[in-house]
């Protein structure tokens, strides 16, 4: 394991900007939590500057977070002709979606996941090892109507390297390669196929911390490379992070985040778990939070993890998400401004921008057998929002 602090006492001495007490304190608490958590890589810029770095040049598995790179392909299909709109019918491309109520799925609600396309919770179960994932996708029923809700959806993302693919006349990772990787001076990354030979959009990209916060400059710049050339058209980046049609929280694969939130559990929340069938150790864990505020979704993450055990993520997707019942559902949600924006992953993958401090920030973690929660530092972006408050 990696010195973490002893990275972060040369960080505030190298580093103007790191030498209030208060950066110098969110800092050590970043590099504090991410060594307890067992993390590979951690590394944090403001600019030019590198507030922290334990990370090297290994390419790590974003899991997830390979779909907020997936949502940049989409993009590049628009800026180069190849797609007409976010809104184009997914049956211009599979004309087997032309008949039936799948016609009125779009690009758009495969990004922002209201496509209503019938989907397991916990990917192992249906997607890993499927032989075709984008056939799997195409062959899906329908769990609600396109566009009505958003439903976090593993199978559709998987459609998008399909679409990419197609348009573009080359795998993404071909495509993403020669428009954007290249560019950015990103090399070593690897991409997981299926058994057709289609990378996976869910998951499946490896990229080094290093190259993943060159992804995260080109957002927080609007498109920009460092060298000002434009790779990716400015109006799509402030789609892609704008608030989805069907959830605030969520933009075109990439996820907003808040100064604050808060949950209390609803009035009404027994009622739809009881009339939901929802197994009763997963029901008694909600139903506990009843009378408590919960500060951020860490803490109530980690109040749903001490009642169900180690296999809490498995027991909450199957009982809860899989059901079609969302988190606002069952809890009163209050949130704060948005500040921050992520590509998130399975053990706690990160890449956080807060544009407004001009911060880049990165976690990731390689999978291990010994791992036993979903998220590993569920309050990373939580700790770079305090660093950057304290940051001038």
């Amino acid at each position: 394991m990696r010195v973490f602090a002893s990275t972060v006492l040369a960080c505030v001495a190298a580093f103007a900007v790191a030498a209030s007490p208060s950066t110098s304190d969110a800092l050590r608490t970043i590099a504090s939590k991410a060594e307890a958590s067992h993390s590979d890589a951690v590394l944090v810029q403001q600019g030019t500057r590198t507030l922290l770095d334990t990370s090297t040049d290994t390419p790590v598995a974003l899991m997830s977070a390979t779909k907020s790179i997936v949502a940049l392909a989409i993009g590049l299909l628009i800026d180069d002709g190849r797609l007409a709109s976010l809104d184009t019918p997914v049956s211009a491309i599979y004309p087997e979606w032309a008949q039936g109520r799948k016609r009125a799925i779009t690009v758009r609600m495969l990004l922002d996941h209201t496509s209503g396309l019938q989907n397991v919770a916990n990917a192992g179960v249906e997607l890993e090892g499927a032989p075709d994932l984008v056939q799997l996708a195409l062959a899906a029923e329908l769990d609600s109507e396109p566009g009505a809700a958003f439903a976090y959806n593993n199978k559709a993302t998987n459609l998008l390297t399909g679409i990419v693919g197609t348009l573009a006349g080359e795998p993404i990772d071909a495509y993403l390669g020669r428009r954007l990787f290249a560019p950015l001076g990103i090399t070593g990354t690897t991409w997981m196929r299926d058994a057709a030979g289609t990378p996976m959009g869910m998951a499946g990209l490896a990229m080094s911390a290093r190259d993943l916060a060159k992804i995260g400059r080109l957002v927080l710049d609007r498109g920009l490379a460092p060298d000002g050339t434009r790779l990716l058209a400015a109006d799509y980046v402030d789609r892609m992070l704008a608030p989805g049609a069907r959830s605030p929280e969520v933009g075109l694969l990439w996820w907003r985040n808040a100064a604050w939130e808060r949950f209390t559990l609803r009035a009404e929340a027994a009622g739809l778990l009881e009339a939901k069938s929802v197994a009763p150790d997963v029901r008694a864990a909600v139903l506990a939070t009843a009378g408590r505020t919960f500060d951020s979704r860490a803490d109530l993450v980690a109040s749903l993890a001490r009642s169900l055990g180690a296999q809490w993520a498995d027991r909450y997707g199957t009982e809860i998400t899989a059901r079609g019942i969302r988190l606002t559902d069952l809890f009163e949600t209050e949130r704060g401004p948005v500040r921050a924006f992520s590509a998130n992953g399975f053990l706690g993958q990160y890449l956080v921008i807060v544009p407004e401090r001009d911060l880049v920030a990165v976690r990731q973690i390689e999978r291990r057998d010994t791992h036993v929660a979903a998220d590993d530092y569920p309050d990373f972006v939580a700790d770079v929002l305090r660093l950057a408050d304290s940051l001038r």
